[in-house]
Formats: C-alpha cells, structure tokens, sequence
C-alpha cells in the first residue's frame, strides 16, 4: 500500500454555507474552492476551506434523497470521508478490494490543462469513508474541473495549524480489534500502540495504527462493556452508531494557537489545578511556564522520544458529538498514557454541563 498522509476530510453538513462560516471566523480557515451541479457534482453543494496543510470540505445536499441529506438526518454533520493521499489510487483501491474493503467509488480522473488527479474510495464502517486520493502535482489544483478555485478575501495570517495530526474513531463495544485488522489488511496500517483507559466508573480500550511515516494515525477507541457507557456511549447514541469522534490538528506553536482560538471564540476543556502540580512529579518538564499550561488548560506528557502538549476543545455541534483537539509534539511519535487518561476526564467534565447552550453560530446550532 502507498498511502502516507491526510489528503482532505470532507463532512456532510446540513448547510455548507453555515458550516463555512463558522471554520472560518472561528479557526481561521479560508475558502478556496467551490463545487455543485454545475460542476459535475449532481445533487450537492461543496465549499473548500484550507488552513495551513489542512483542507476541509463541507458538503451539504440539494435535496432529500442525496447521501449528505441522509447521512445529516442519521448522524448530524460529522466526518463523512477521510481523504488519504495513495502514490498508487488505483492499485490501493484494488489491493484494498482484496482485503475485504468494500468499493463506494471506481477510480475516476479529474484532470484539466493545470492538473491531473486520480481518486477511488473504499467503505470504512457506519457512513465512513475513505477516498484514495494521487496528486500528479500535490501542489495542484483540489480536483480539476470538479472545484472551480475561489480568491479569499479575508486578511491573510499565520497558519496555526501544520497539518491533521491523528483522528480518534469512536466504536462499538467488541468491533475493536476487527478494525484494526481491517486497517492492517485493507490500507496497510500498522498496530503500533495499545491502552486501556479507566475514568470514574466508566473504561475503554484505545489502540493506534498508522503508516510507515506516522502521516497517518488513526486512534480507535471502544467502551468496556462491563462498565458504565460515559462518554464513549454518549457518541455513539448522538451520532447513532461508530465514526470519527475527533480530529486533532497538529501545531508548532500550541499556546499561540490556544489563545487565538479562544480569541475567536473556540471553547477550550479546561483541567483541574493539581494535574499542574503532578507534573514535576512525574519529570515532565516543558518550556512553557506552569501558569500559562494552567491558564489555557494545556496537558503535557512524553513518550520514550519526546514531550507533546495537548488541549481538547468543546463540541460545536447539537448532538456534542465530533470535536477537535490542538496537539503540539515536541519530538514525541506516540501518546503518553498520561495524557491519554487527562484528556478524557477533561471531556467528561464537559459531559457535566452537556445541557448548556451550543455556542452561537456553531454549525450544529439549528
């Protein structure tokens, strides 16, 4: 298998417009591209947002019967495609095909006099998807002919995120393992890391894969059945079954990021003062000052290569199912078990007030 690195993620949002410019005010994302009927894309609407490496496509139906129309009735707006960059669509897809996966699209080419490219897409589970996507110039236009470019007009700025560091996929109890091996045989991912994870009354167990150059990670994660549901059930009750439940965006400047965020509007989990006070004891030591991890809610770990720094923000959607997380890594390649724990007491404090009002102007607040 050839694939190495996040190419897009595409959700199905119940309005794409909405849905734009809420990425846009509020994490700084630009629109760059626009696709519909006219297009070539029959049924649907879809805009192009580019931050930094990262490229969202939001994607909203025309009418009832379109896949987006579906998918937003059953599950909310939320991850619908996970777009991976293959050097090889076509003999990826065919591989993939082999190892079980099930075809949703044929390789197709989108191609015009500034570009060529190749995508095939492959079912994951529960309206997931993943598009194979070869870019002859990865410098490129997005899908030529298909997404006529568009020239933001917002100031430009600094770019806070670098890229999509990993996504955690939300599963049912007792399907764990069958996914990672599915990852394993289909796209060519490997097992790399394993925890078990208990929180108050409630437990899960967490596995990774990625690819050879760690471009793509996926961490997997099924409540233990023996214990309360919490917050792992909570998803797959709002979002009515398995997906993503949420996307982390890589960033070499975390508490830049954080404060502008917050600036703009994007709520931050926020973690008890004595996790701070834990972590000279545990030798962990970073070079950002104790009050400012504390101020912004900042979780800091290692593994045996480095430290990272972590932050989950709060849901924007009206089911609080998919979110995000700002993760800097400091020469670190996994995820340190501490952190991994902290992270999700952090949003199960967030499940406390799961009753409060979604933000205004969140792209789930209809």
């Amino acid at each position: 298998m050839t694939v190495h690195a996040v190419d897009h993620i595409e959700f199905y949002v119940g309005d794409a417009v909405q849905a734009s410019h809420y990425y846009r005010t509020t994490y700084g994302f630009r629109l760059v591209g626009e696709a519909g009927p006219a297009t070539g894309l029959a049924g649907a609407r879809s805009l192009l947002l580019a931050h930094g490496d990262v490229r969202l496509v939001l994607t909203s139906a025309l009418h009832e019967d379109h896949p987006a129309s579906r998918f937003v009735r059953r599950h909310g707006d939320g991850v619908r495609d996970v777009a991976l960059r293959s050097t090889d669509a076509a003999g990826d897809f065919a591989r993939a095909l082999a190892a079980g996966a099930e075809a949703v699209a044929e390789p197709q080419v989108f191609e015009d006099a500034d570009g060529r490219v190749t995508t095939a897409t492959v079912a994951v589970t529960n309206d997931l998807v993943h598009t194979l996507v070869q870019r002859e110039d990865p410098a490129g236009p997005f899908l030529p002919g298909r997404f006529l470019p568009l020239a933001d007009e917002t100031e430009a700025t600094p770019a806070l995120f670098r890229s999509v560091d990993h996504f955690a996929l939300c599963l049912r109890p007792g399907s764990l393992a069958t996914l990672v091996g599915f990852y394993e045989r289909a796209l060519g991912l490997r097992h790399t890391y394993d925890e078990y994870i208990v929180v108050g009354g409630q437990a899960m167990d967490s596995k990774v894969v990625q690819d050879a150059t760690r471009g793509v990670t996926f961490t997997m994660v099924e409540p233990d059945p023996r214990n309360e549901g919490g917050q792992l059930q909570d998803f797959l009750d709002g979002f009515d079954g398995p997906g993503v439940q949420h996307v982390a965006f890589g960033t070499d400047d975390i508490v830049r990021t954080a404060r502008e965020l917050g600036d703009r509007g994007v709520e931050l989990l926020s973690t008890p003062a004595g996790y701070y006070a834990s972590l000279a004891e545990r030798g962990i030591h970073v070079d950002i000052d104790t009050g400012v991890l504390r101020e912004l809610g900042l979780l800091v770990d290692r593994d045996e290569w480095g430290h990272l720094v972590q932050v989950f923000t709060r849901s924007p959607y009206a089911r609080r199912t998919v979110f995000f997380e700002l993760i800097q890594r400091i020469d670190a390649r996994t995820f340190g078990s501490g952190n991994i724990k902290a992270l999700y007491e952090a949003v199960e404090r967030e499940r406390s007030t799961a009753s409060a009002a979604v933000p205004v102007g969140a792209p789930g607040a209809r």
